[in-house]
């Protein structure tokens, strides 16, 4: 009786422990002759760790931020140009329209109407600004008040005091000045040239509690101040623009404090006002 050749089985090796090795299935196969060795499988590769896989994504995510804080940066100084184009002459700094504060004592105080006094330093957010040239007699008289006029250019009269003088309005500055020295006498009569700035009041020293849209004149000595105050922001916008490294504008540039300062010169003393972004802790 012929023997029957026993059947081959096939036995699976179970798949090991996470940590100890891939799995690999093994077939017992009867063998062949000349049978060419099985050409070995490519091994897939390994995917990226945990750790690499929150580096890639924090990488791109610092990325994509510094993009949009670049982006972001330049709209800032974009529109802080525009800004500031567009508050000059927006709004109206006619005789009577605000309640006009100026340096002067020492402090920042009002110029007529209930003479308040804000101490030394205010806090406002800037709204508008012009400048506007102030035709004096030069001299403090009862009287002298009315022969004050008013020139938007320097060149032209827009606005006098006195209504017997309104004749004037229209006419040229430097035949008023005429008129002021020879006819009238005020031989100090000159021509002095002031930033006006609406303010909306945000804090001061001595009336914490006033509120509401006032007007801060710059006398002449002042006017660099303003000048120096929006060239730094200005060359400031243009280096955050540029994505150059260290430059930043402040959250809100047009929130200023205004803040006395003395001055004299030879035997003449008198106070004038600086800006700034923050408050300095010496005044």
């Amino acid at each position: 009786m012929a023997l029957k050749k026993p059947t081959t089985t096939n036995t699976v090796a179970f798949e090991q422990e996470p940590g100890a090795g891939t799995a690999v299935a093994e077939r017992e196969t009867p063998q062949k002759e000349a049978t060419a060795p099985a050409t070995p499988a490519k091994t897939p590769a390994p995917e990226p760790t945990a750790a690499a896989k929150v580096e890639s994504t924090t990488a791109i995510a610092k990325a994509a931020s510094s993009s949009l804080s670049t982006n972001e940066a330049a709209n800032a100084a974009k529109n802080f140009k525009k800004e500031v184009e567009a508050m000059k002459g927006a709004a109206d700094f006619s005789y009577g329209s605000h309640r006009v504060f100026k340096a002067r004592d020492g402090v920042i105080k009002e110029s007529g109407g209930e003479k308040a006094v804000l101490g030394r330093w205010v806090k406002g957010r800037l709204l508008a600004w012009d400048r506007h040239f102030e035709i004096s007699p030069g001299e403090d008289g009862k009287d002298s008040g009315s022969f004050v006029a008013y020139s938007l250019d320097g060149v032209t009269i827009d606005n006098v005091i006195g209504e017997d003088l309104k004749s004037w309005e229209g006419k040229p500055v430097d035949d008023y000045l005429t008129f002021l020295r020879d006819t009238e006498e005020f031989d100090r009569a000159a021509k002095r040239e002031f930033i006006d700035t609406e303010v909306a009041m945000i804090g001061c020293e001595d009336e914490p509690d006033l509120t509401g849209v006032i007007q801060i004149t710059l006398s002449a000595s002042s006017i660099p101040a303003f000048r120096k105050y929006q060239s730094d922001l200005e060359g400031t916008a243009k280096c955050v623009a540029m994505g150059l490294p260290g430059y930043k504008l402040p959250d809100d540039p047009f929130s200023i404090y205004f803040i006395r300062e003395a001055a004299e010169k030879g035997k003449n003393s008198w106070t004038k006002l600086r800006l700034a972004t923050s408050l300095p802790a010496k005044l």
